[in-house]
């Protein structure tokens, strides 16, 4: 049996989607402010075979409110997008229960990234940003990058180098690298309903 390839969405492809900000950013799109609407949309369609491109997922994002001054807000946006797309969601600040979740191979996570501290450099932005926990294979996590493009030099930079292995779109990298980037912020552990 042939598996299915991966549907991959880089939000820098959508700078032609308007996703505009009830405060702040009049002029965002998709490439600025679109991650939590492509890691959806990865979600649904590599969990359930769907199709649910981000333009979609942006039109329901805005339609229930979540759209924010520089982003999506996840919290309204995570229960709204998974009754539509029929998955069930709860969210944590628990790392390891996120871990734990994809482990057992229950679901995929949507994290949230935020960036740079004084500290620490962010592995995957260094700004707040969500990303896709697609699997776990221990404590090596196959992450969903929707900032991600290929050549970008984007895991190459001093402080992330050598914390990713990537593997066409898929970036590898330890749960502890990714539970720093995620100190006291969301994750959404999303799974089918049975």
């Amino acid at each position: 049996m042939t598996k299915k390839p991966t549907v991959f969405y880089c939000q820098l492809d959508y700078e032609h989607v308007p996703y505009p900000s009830p405060v702040g950013a009049a002029n965002g799109n998709l490439a600025n402010n679109g991650c939590a609407v492509c890691a959806t949309s990865m979600v649904a369609e590599n969990m359930l075979c769907i199709v649910f491109p981000p333009e979609e997922s942006a039109k329901l994002a805005i339609a229930c409110g979540a759209r924010e001054g520089y982003g999506t807000d996840l919290y309204i946006y995570a229960p709204v997008f998974a009754k539509y797309v029929g998955l069930k969601v709860r969210n944590t600040e628990d790392g390891q229960q996120a871990l734990h979740f994809l482990q057992e191979g229950r679901g995929m996570v949507i994290a949230n990234t935020f960036g740079d501290r004084p500290e620490r450099v962010g592995l995957f932005s260094d700004a707040g940003h969500y990303i896709v926990l697609a699997e776990a294979r221990g404590s090596r996590v196959k992450v969903w990058d929707p900032m991600y493009r290929e050549g970008s030099g984007r895991y190459d930079i001093p402080g992330r180098a050598g914390k990713v292995i990537l593997d066409g779109t898929d970036a590898w990298a330890d749960f502890s690298e990714i539970e720093q980037d995620c100190l006291q912020r969301p994750y959404f552990l999303f799974w089918k309903e049975e």
